[in-house]
């Protein structure tokens, strides 16, 4: 059982094609938790309006509300793919709000990935958000990289916790 409450940060503001986006993967992270409620617990899955139109209003909104949950949670998912887009303000704000200010252990997955090796980030670096290139390039936050596969998921997620003061050696670990 994960008693752990993870944040996912992705970005799909402004999307009108979820398939072509990180909210597919969100939606697969969803189904996850309500299928397997004691293994996931993600804090922000049910709360987000998408349909919303970009401005200021809205963004500072979301951003308020994003604090909200990433102060109750234990860790951050930062999911990555193809389609990631990795200079995403909104995205590259959660995370940097996620590591400076709550001090969260971060877990990339990597979605369409069934294996993560030590080739794994410098061969999918384009799918990283810029601010975790950022962090691995100073290795200045603590994170661990996996597949994003269900026993990974759950493993990594019971394994890294601010609450626990467990958290991956280095930002480019490899679970």
């Amino acid at each position: 059982m994960n008693s752990h409450q993870t944040y996912i940060a992705f970005d799909a503001y402004g999307v009108i094609d979820p398939v072509n986006s990180n909210l597919h993967t969100f939606r697969q992270l969803e189904v996850l938790q309500r299928d397997y409620p004691q293994r996931f617990r993600f804090l922000n899955t049910q709360e987000i309006d998408f349909s919303a139109l970009y401005n200021d209003m809205v963004v500072s909104t979301l951003k308020t509300k994003f604090v909200a949950k990433l102060s109750q949670a234990d860790n951050l998912l930062v999911v990555a793919s193809p389609v990631t887009n990795v200079d995403s303000e909104i995205l590259n704000w959660q995370i940097s709000r996620a590591v400076n200010r709550f001090h969260l252990p971060v877990i990339v997955c990597y979605a369409g990935l069934d294996a993560v090796d030590e080739q794994t980030i410098e061969q999918y670096w384009t799918w990283l958000p810029a601010k975790i290139r950022k962090y691995i390039g100073r290795d200045s936050a603590r994170m661990c990289h996996i597949p994003l596969t269900k026993d990974k998921l759950e493993r990594a997620l019971s394994a890294y916790s601010l609450r626990d003061g467990l958290f991956p050696w280095s930002s480019t670990t490899i679970f």
